[in-house]
């Protein structure tokens, strides 16, 4: 996500010195040792009851539209989009048949590659994050993790799938999905370049660098035997098709939006679910990631719903949705002295105007159809049963969500993470997601992007508390 100037924190440190770091029930701490459990007759309950109030309330919960929102209809245009073009296209759904981010072409992860400027030397070097000293390069990690182009017949787009050799069939099939202007390393180790400084100064928190490279999620996965999928959305891409001249009016920084990820990871998820028609598939999003997790499933189920060709209903193959720092709710840089909604025409402003203010939320366009009426829509098929106004909708399988952030300093007025909240990313049906926080130290310590920026945003899938809540609930 963009870059937005905030009030300035107290470190972490300190904060946590003052407040207890804790809460008081199982949707609380980050320590791992406490574990929220939801109930399908709890969750169903509760969607009962929710849904009695809004009707109460002269809400029409069952004209509600979980369709597309008709401000980002897909633009009846077959040229590709490019900078002049730019316009025509952001923040609206891209077809595949133009889109485009969807290309194999110059992988860094790609064993073929040796011709490209990103040529494949150990599968994490995509020449910016991980490579460029500018941003804290070259990673200093060794004895990468093995992978190479994800080939999934019906998927055209690009992926990393990490090399499995004794794979638990009994598993579900786990498919990674990064953020804004990451791509698959976002999941794997890093290690600065010793002597490197953190570049946490914005967020006003302070922690070492890591000495020794800490196992991320995607080596953690492989070696707990799950098949690893990790989609690209070619964030590299970006300057070939919107002006990046500023920050301000254009998109220096390479943001993509709804229009442009969603498509991309709805195939992927379409193909891996067709061609492994017996097994569950674990979806786990970071930051933008999320709501692109969720948005694609929900796209998923109206073509399902529309009767389309070689549609499937996802939510009767989901296993897991683990959702780490996402804005369903909102994101900073929607916020004052921002004004890229108002008047960032690239994807760089039609991101935040899908996401909305996170400090003074109102459902957007894009929430609208996401989340539905107080959130009523939000946890598809956590009961087994009900999903977007339905009942009989997914065919017994229970989908188990969860979502992960870090701990307010102080709730609702002084955020940790710097471009989510506590509000803003849990999911308010408590009896159907398992909200959980970490506490205010549990940053990504490793100094992954841009040596360590937004190192609190990372923390809640790449930090070692992170990575144990996740690991631990994908278990169960």
């Amino acid at each position: 996500m963009s870059r937005f100037s905030l009030r300035f924190y107290a470190t972490g440190l300190a904060a946590c010195a003052l407040l207890a770091c804790e809460k008081p029930n199982g949707n609380g701490n980050g320590n791992g040792e406490e574990e929220a459990v939801v109930s399908v007759e709890a969750c169903k309950k509760q969607i009962s009851a929710r849904h009695d109030e809004l009707v109460a309330a002269g809400v029409d919960v069952a004209s509600w539209s979980f369709r597309d929102a008709p401000e980002m209809a897909e633009p009846s245009l077959t040229e590709r989009q490019t900078p002049a073009t730019y316009t025509q296209y952001d923040g609206k759904y891209r077809p595949l048949s133009n889109h485009p981010g969807c290309s194999i072409e110059n992988l860094y992860y790609d064993k073929n590659n040796t011709a490209g400027s990103t040529p494949y030397t150990d599968g994490n070097n995509d020449g910016k994050w991980t490579g460029d000293g500018v941003f804290g390069g070259p990673n200093k990690a060794a004895n990468h993790i093995d992978g190479d182009v994800a080939r999934i017949p019906g998927y055209n787009c690009a992926a990393k799938e990490y090399t499995q050799s004794n794979e638990d069939t009994s598993k579900p099939i786990v498919i990674l999905v990064h953020g804004n202007s990451t791509r698959p390393h976002s999941w794997e180790k890093f290690l600065l370049p010793a002597g490197t400084t953190i570049n946490s100064a914005f967020e006003k928190v302070q922690f070492n660098p890591d000495t020794e490279a800490r196992v991320q999620l995607a080596e953690a996965l492989i070696a707990e035997r799950y098949r690893v999928i990790a989609v690209d959305f070619r964030t590299d891409l970006v300057a070939t098709v919107d002006p990046t001249a500023n920050s301000s009016t254009e998109n220096a920084a390479g943001n993509i939006d709804h229009g442009w990820s969603t498509p991309i990871l709805q195939s992927l998820i379409k193909a891996v679910m067709l061609n492994n028609p017996n097994r569950k598939v674990a979806i786990i999003g970071h930051s933008l990631g999320v709501t692109v997790v969720r948005d694609a499933l929900r796209r998923l189920y109206v073509d399902y719903v529309d009767g389309k060709p070689e549609s499937i209903n996802p939510f009767t193959r989901v296993s897991h949705v683990i959702l780490g720092s996402g804005a369903n709710h909102g994101v900073s840089t929607f916020d004052p002295p921002s004004s890229l909604c108002a008047n960032n025409r690239t994807m760089r402003g039609t991101i935040v105007c899908e996401m909305g203010s996170r400090t003074n939320y109102q459902q957007t366009y894009f929430h609208k159809p996401l989340n539905g009426p107080r959130d009523l829509f939000a946890t598809p098929c956590a009961d087994g049963d009900y999903a977007f106004g339905k009942t009989g909708q997914c065919g017994g399988n229970v989908v188990k969500y969860y979502t992960i952030t870090m701990t307010d300093i102080d709730q609702g007025a002084n955020y940790q993470d710097l471009y989510v909240s506590e509000s803003a990313s849990r999911i308010d049906l408590a009896d159907c997601s398992v909200n959980k926080l970490t506490t205010l130290n549990d940053y990504d310590t490793s100094g992954y992007f841009n040596k360590g920026f937004i190192a609190n945003h990372f923390g809640s899938l790449r930090s070692a508390a992170g990575l144990k809540l996740t690991m631990g609930y994908l278990a169960k």
